[in-house]
């Protein structure tokens, strides 16, 4: 196994992805989701009996989700903790996670509660079940409140002390700045779990482009994942290193997206990812598989930059220029703010 070096990027990936781009280059690691593997049964036994990187054709590290919100969602597939459980010690990834249940900002207060205690019912008889340490079983805390998020610590405490700790019920908050489903809550729990479990290692769930995952580095997370890299390339849109998304197909602009200027597509023409290497700017407006490719390289680099500066005065230059909006520069200044206070803003 590859040897881990933080900040740590996994690439979120269906587990029959035909798009592969870890065979291309050296990816830090990959996730995948229990659900997608117990949805197919000829998957779910061949997974069992070859193990994930087997059947991924990928040697280094592996995590796989438990996709409770998937279950949450589904009404026709649905898992025994100790099935799962199985499952993870058959698979044999580095990680796994526990079957949670995700929070919504639309939750009542009594809602969010309920999901809470099922999430950490669901750890704790996880734990019981286990019957190796091997994969490392990952909880997930969830909460849209300082308070309720000591409240859930307080409670895995109880459980068991853990290498490790998720921060789950994230996405879709990175989309808008105030409010428990904005962007600068997000970075208040971020910031707060890091200083509360100063000794552990801190991955954040689903945090889906370049810019907010160094904003995630910023703010003390040690690993985050992301499936950006393939869902922006479905839409048309390629990330460009220190800059963000920028749209490339049809004749109209998306509105998630900015159009690409005269400038950035130049850049692109001399991009050296192996999808633009081999097949130029015509390839990524007209294959998703290729912007798939150099999307997922361009996080790859962007996660190489932050391992480089994230424990130098260096860092904050660089986020000082790639973060040209209105909304990421405040948002910057938030973080800034909380990590140079003791307590919280």
């Amino acid at each position: 196994m590859r040897r881990f070096e933080y900040p740590f990027l996994w690439l979120g990936s269906p587990v029959k992805d035909k798009v592969k781009p870890w065979t291309r280059f050296n990816v830090d690691g990959l996730v995948v989701n229990a659900f997608d593997i117990l949805k197919n049964s000829r998957v779910e036994s061949v997974i069992r009996e070859q193990t994930i990187k087997a059947f991924l054709n990928f040697r280094g590290p592996v995590m796989i989700d438990s996709g409770g919100y998937l279950f949450m969602k589904s009404k026709e597939l649905h898992v025994d903790l100790a099935g799962l459980v199985e499952l993870y010690e058959q698979a044999q990834p580095d990680f796994c996670v526990v079957m949670d249940h995700p929070l919504d900002v639309t939750n009542t207060r009594a809602e969010i509660r309920k999901r809470q205690v099922t999430s950490l019912r669901n750890t704790e008889r996880m734990v019981r079940l286990r019957l190796t340490d091997n994969p490392t079983l990952i909880p997930v805390i969830h909460g849209f409140d300082l308070e309720s998020v000591d409240w859930y610590l307080n409670e895995l405490e109880r459980i068991e002390e853990f290498g490790i700790y998720g921060i789950g019920s994230l996405v879709p908050s990175v989309f808008s700045s105030n409010g428990a489903g904005g962007i600068k809550n997000v970075i208040r729990i971020v910031s707060h779990v890091r200083k509360r479990l100063s000794s552990k290692r801190i991955h954040v769930f689903g945090i889906g482009s370049t810019l907010t995952m160094h904003l995630m580095y910023y703010c003390g997370a040690d690993m985050v994942d992301s499936s950006g890299w393939r869902l922006k390339a479905a839409y048309g849109a390629v990330q460009m290193l220190g800059t963000g998304d920028r749209w490339i197909t049809g004749h109209h602009r998306h509105k998630r997206y900015p159009q690409l200027s005269a400038q950035e597509k130049t850049i692109l023409e001399m991009c050296t990812c192996p999808a633009c290497k081999e097949y130029g700017f015509s390839g990524l407006k007209s294959s998703f598989t290729l912007r798939a490719i150099h999307n997922a390289w361009v996080y790859q680099k962007e996660v190489e930059i932050a391992r480089r500066l994230v424990n130098k005065p260096s860092y904050e230059d660089y986020l000082e220029v790639i973060y040209t909006s209105r909304l990421f520069r405040r948002m910057f200044d938030f973080a800034r703010r909380l990590k140079d206070s003791p307590g919280t803003c």
